[in-house]
């Protein structure tokens, strides 16, 4: 059988390219609340799928690494879509809510680049230090990306749904 590592390592650098990419708009609607499913449920997974692999080594293969480049470039889109969000938006950018929700997104985004990184290098690791190391990472980033995705997802909702994010509210209408 043909070694898909190299495939899912290029297909991972390929999917930084996404990193600028600010979608503002899908099918005449905000992008940013249409897309943002996507990463509220594949981080969360992906974080215990990691941390139940740490368990089950045999796990840290082509197929989770191939998911958490999947889940990186849905959060990258988010991320970017968000920004553009943001910048149609500007009262809400000296919202400390908005401003918390904006900083917990951009967490996201880089665990899940390190994430990714250490669940690709995983499937490279031997044993030894470097993999000892490695699942250290794995423990670390997989805890702030989860953390971070509930962080970021009920502060947006703070802003959607509370009253102090009454212009929001108004704005998706």
């Amino acid at each position: 059988m043909r070694d898909l590592r190299p495939v899912v390592v290029v297909a991972a650098a390929l999917s930084l390219l996404l990193w600028p990419v600010q979608i503002s708009s899908a099918f005449g609607l905000p992008a940013h609340p249409l897309i943002l499913h996507l990463p509220v449920v594949l981080v969360p997974v992906l974080g215990f799928a990691t941390l139940i692999a740490l368990a089950r080594p045999d796990w840290f293969g082509v197929p989770l690494a191939a998911f958490a480049v999947v889940t990186l470039a849905a959060t990258l889109l988010t991320v970017g879509a968000g920004e553009a969000f943001l910048d149609t938006k500007p009262r809400l950018q000296g919202d400390p809510t908005m401003k918390d929700h904006k900083g917990a997104g951009e967490t996201v985004r880089f665990a899940m680049v390190f994430l990714t990184a250490v669940i690709v290098g995983l499937t490279y690791a031997g044993r030894g230090a470097v993999s000892k190391l490695l699942k250290v990472l794995a423990v670390v980033f997989a805890l702030t990306a989860i953390g971070f995705t509930i962080r970021a997802g009920h502060l947006g909702a703070k802003l959607v749904w509370e009253e102090d994010g009454q212009e929001l509210t108004e704005s998706m209408k």
